[in-house]
């Protein structure tokens, strides 16, 4: 067989591998991006009509809400790639304009759209894990805003985007989110309740539900570290972002100025007394105990 010959032979087989290897790829991700779920007959046992506003905003803030979603809550580019991807975070000035509460209940605490599709990288078992007084505050809050521009075009997902989907590089928050891990119908206000409330609504994404550290994290046992903290320090370490040693730390510091000094006082204090607690302490407290029933 000539030469020429061999090479149109093996050019015509690197491109059916190609040809395959882009249809592999199509076919994963769009079975990602149009699966359709099923959506929770009950996303929230509370009404927003009567939540608390202001403290909807307080959440709002510690949550993420405006970290990931922009400062004015008009969106923002959370990652972008090769061939026109990009994933972005939504304008939510907007979008509560087009969802009812449970619609937006179902996108926040599952990462499941109204159509039944999923979001992508939406941190949803961290509200999961909330109260539903608290989902319900953030909602209401977010109804008090006006309408404003779109910081950013919507996500797009070019052939870049697409290889990333099909290796499972992106987390998709339907599949992903612990439902096992369904917050209280309220928030508790006992302080040993409430510290267990904020430790796996705040702590435990990074964490873990057993604030043992997580490896793919780099996060540390929360119980270790607080040996090293005395309860005045740990609670200008959540004001300030000052940590023991004086000085601010690489991951919590931007944090807490971000987000977490918006704990309140009562917030700190039932985490140090729980984080206080023996281990054998803590496994003991039944869920009747430790947080405000849904009932």
């Amino acid at each position: 067989m000539r030469l020429k010959h061999k090479f149109a032979i093996f050019l015509a087989l690197v491109v059916a591998v190609i040809a395959l290897t882009l249809w592999r790829v199509m076919a994963v991700s769009s079975g990602i991006l149009e699966k359709h779920y099923a959506r929770p007959d009950n996303p929230l046992a509370v009404p927003v009509a009567g939540a608390d506003v202001k403290d909807g905003e307080r959440l709002a803030h510690m949550d993420g809400c405006f970290a990931c979603h922009g400062q004015q809550l008009t969106g923002r580019v959370l990652f972008t790639g090769p061939f026109g991807t990009k994933l972005v975070a939504p304008n939510l000035t907007r979008v509560v304009r087009k969802q009812s509460d449970a619609q937006l209940a179902t996108v926040i605490r599952y990462g499941i759209r109204p159509d039944g599709t999923t979001l992508i990288n939406m941190p949803s078992t961290r509200f999961l894990a909330s109260s539903d007084q608290d989902i319900a505050a953030i909602i209401a809050y977010l109804r008090t805003l006006q309408p404003l521009p779109d910081a950013t075009p919507a996500s797009s997902w070019g052939l870049g985007g697409r290889v990333l989907l099909a290796m499972h590089f992106f987390r998709v928050t339907a599949e992903s989110t612990n439902t096992t891990m369904r917050g209280p119908r309220l928030t508790p206000t006992e302080p040993m309740a409430l510290g267990r409330y904020l430790t796996q609504s705040q702590c435990a994404a990074c964490h873990g539900r057993n604030l043992k550290g997580d490896p793919e994290e780099s996060s540390p046992d929360l119980r270790f570290s607080l040996k090293h903290y005395s309860q005045d320090v740990f609670e200008r370490f959540f004001t300030t972002g000052v940590g023991r040693r004086g000085h601010g730390t690489r991951v919590m510091t931007p944090l807490i100025k971000s987000q977490f000094h918006y704990l309140t006082g009562a917030d700190v204090d039932a985490l140090y007394r729980y984080l206080s607690l023996p281990a054998g302490a803590v496994t003991s407290m039944t869920p009747a105990t430790a947080q405000s029933p849904h009932a």
